[in-house]
């Protein structure tokens, strides 16, 4: 149960933080930052094209405005060090009103698997607002493609083990794999929508950012074999990331900053973030 203290901070972001775009940045910001430079092999100097710039504060941010503010944020992992080579598995839009679509970027396969889709913070570098979010829905839809390619593949082979392992019913097994097989070829895209999000803190000092994740159910094959007709291609889960605020990094050409487990491009005077305001 929510203590009122979380209810009060779920209800805050639900109506949408009205955010002042010269306090936080926004979008007025963007193409703000300069380009850095670095040397050419040649020993003379190119100038990197900056990326869209969210935030650029000269004062710290509180978590309630960060994600009320219409912006992109990127999923770093757990422990992960940023660098141009580091991969991002999703790249958060936040609307400004509330919501937030999250954009599958990054998919690995099984071993036995084809098509693996690897997002790095080098392929962010340059882009503008636009570009950020249609890399994201470019790469949402290769997600989800060879998700369904490999998934194709591997609830054949469920099904045809299961047929050997039970021989008196391997025709009804049989007949209800090359069904489900059907129910796959007619799968077809869907991108994901805006959804709710919420601010949580407790009294031991951790705060997270929740919100609802949709993505391809990789286990409904079992759950069509024991008869349960009503099971979905895709699930819709929780996920929660730690709001412990973090120092920026400068890349070539981009400067992120932001919390333990998700950052945004920022501008050069920006002075941070900062958690939940009691």
């Amino acid at each position: 149960m929510k203590t009122d203290m979380g209810k009060a901070l779920a209800a805050l972001v639900a109506v949408g933080i009205s955010v002042s775009v010269a306090a936080c940045g926004g979008n007025n910001v963007q193409g703000a930052q300069q380009g850095t430079s670095s040397a050419t092999a040649d020993g003379g100097e190119r100038v990197s094209k900056a990326t869209a710039v969210f935030f650029d504060s000269k004062t710290e941010i509180p978590a309630e405005k960060a994600f009320g503010t219409k912006s992109v944020w990127f999923d770093k992992g757990s422990g992960v060090d940023l660098s141009e080579d580091a991969t991002v598995d999703y790249i958060y839009v936040f609307d400004g009103s509330g919501g937030v679509t999250a954009y599958q970027t990054g998919y690995y396969p099984p071993s036995t698997g084809i098509g693996a889709v690897t997002t790095t913070y080098g392929d962010l570098l340059g882009l503008s607002e636009e570009g950020l979010i249609q890399l994201a829905k470019d790469r949402d839809r290769d997600c989800f493609e060879n998700t369904l390619e490999n998934y194709r593949s591997t609830s054949a082979k469920f099904f045809a083990d299961k047929a050997e392992q039970d021989s008196a019913n391997a025709e009804g097994i049989t007949k209800k794999g090359e069904a489900f097989q059907k129910i796959l070829s007619k799968t077809t895209y869907e991108g994901p929508q805006a959804q709710p999000f919420y601010l949580k803190a407790n009294g031991s000092g951790e705060e997270t950012l929740s919100f609802r994740i949709r993505r391809f159910n990789e286990h409904n094959a079992n759950s069509y074999l024991e008869g349960n007709s009503n099971t979905g291609t895709f699930e819709t889960v929780n996920t929660d990331l730690d709001l412990q605020p973090a120092d920026a990094v400068q890349l070539d050409g981009m400067r992120l900053q932001g919390y333990s487990r998700l950052v945004t491009s920022v501008g050069a005077d920006n002075k941070g973030f900062t958690g939940v305001t009691p």
